[in-house]
């Protein structure tokens, strides 16, 4: 990530996982208008009527088609999909808005520091969902702003026609597995800035005594690949560029396993595990109706099985694991279900005092030069 794709103003809200209460916005912001956005006869009656809506998103392409199929299926409006990865999605939307174009209705975001900054400039809407919240894990939302209707959960994926099975799980019973002399050369990694995926894991790295800075410089020593973005490295991983990619996540690898992709992934000890993209709604939506039915149905029954099409772990509470990627995965001779003790949350307050100076020396670390 460029110094010029960052928005400019103050980083004040964890960018992914275990969020509390953003304590540094000021009173008179959290103070502005609340919408309480309930699914009512009218709102979807008004959003049909409008018929269309916008979603820019950060999450990969086969999820977000899953959401937008699942939405138009249950209420018939089109969605249409505009992928802007991490920050991007952000600084696209406050390019527009600021030159009076409203373009975007929801953001699937990726950067709720940024989506928090751009609240505070009047730019995206304050939103509560009082039927869910009671529902919902209080790390699973921004406060009064953004929503994650799924778990992001860590994994170490691995191509099993360099790397045999049994080979793998012996060999990423932790993290100092990517050191082994064999790896040189056959490591991607996914840089820190890439997305909230990869800032978790180096964040964890860094502040865990076992492994820390230098697990990171040993990284480097291994030649790994570095990618902008994880959806190269899965690629690069199942045509046999590389043997190993990290950090990859387990609905991403669920989706590409029934895509007919038989790279595998197993669990190091200890992983990241938290919720990465937010739904907000632009304050100046061209379709508002839709934007609130968007932004409140995957809190619901329905539109969260929505969430598990695309093989990602609801937040919403209650509900028993209906992925459809399990029945094919337990044919298989590697695949055990994710072992929760192994979660580990990234520290809110760390994370907001510290990612802005850790993400520099995190690229330093791993000899990231683009």
């Amino acid at each position: 990530m460029k110094p010029s794709s960052r928005i400019t103003l103050p980083r004040r809200v964890v960018l992914a996982g275990a969020l509390a209460a953003p304590a540094l916005i000021s009173r008179r912001a959290r103070a502005a208008a609340v919408e309480q956005v309930r699914i009512t006869d009218d709102l979807i009656a008004q959003a049909k009527k409008e018929g269309t809506i916008v979603v820019r998103y950060s999450s990969p392409v086969d999820e977000m088609t899953q959401m937008a199929r699942g939405f138009e299926q249950a209420f018939g409006i089109k969605v249409q999909m505009d992928r802007k990865v991490g920050v991007l999605g952000n600084q696209a939307f406050a390019t527009e808005e600021r030159a009076g174009q409203h373009v975007m209705d929801v953001n699937y975001c990726a950067d709720p520091a940024g989506m928090t900054d751009l609240a505070d400039e009047g730019l995206y809407q304050r939103y509560s969902l009082p039927d869910a919240i009671p529902l919902l894990d209080r790390g699973t939302y921004v406060p009064d702003l953004g929503f994650c209707p799924k778990w992001t959960e860590i994994v170490i994926s691995y191509n099993p026609n360099t790397i045999p099975h049994t080979q793998a799980r012996e060999m990423f019973k932790t993290w100092h597995g990517l050191l082994d002399p064999s790896l040189k050369g056959r490591i991607g990694l996914n840089e820190p800035a890439g997305g909230g995926v990869p800032l978790a894991t180096y964040m964890m790295f860094y502040r865990l005594p076992q492994y820390g800075r230098a697990f990171v410089e040993k990284l480097a020593a291994q030649q790994p690949r570095l990618y902008p973005g994880s959806a190269q490295g899965r690629e690069d991983l199942a045509a046999g560029a590389i043997s190993v990619f990290v950090p990859n996540w387990e609905s991403i690898a669920m989706l590409t396993f029934q895509a007919g992709d038989r790279t595998a992934w197993t669990y190091p000890e200890i992983a990241p595990a938290f919720p990465n993209t937010f739904l907000c709604y632009s304050a100046k939506a061209p379709h508002p109706a839709a934007a609130r039915l968007f932004s409140a149905w995957f809190f619901t029954p329905q539109g969260a099985r929505t969430m598990e099409l695309a093989q990602a772990r609801p937040t919403l509470k209650g509900l028993s694991d209906n992925r459809t990627a399990v029945a094919g995965l337990q044919k298989t001779e590697w695949w055990r279900p994710y072992p929760t003790e192994i979660r580990w949350i990234p520290d809110v307050d760390d994370w907001i005092k510290n990612s802005d100076e850790l993400i520099p020396d995190m690229r330093k670390a791993l000899g990231w030069r683009r």
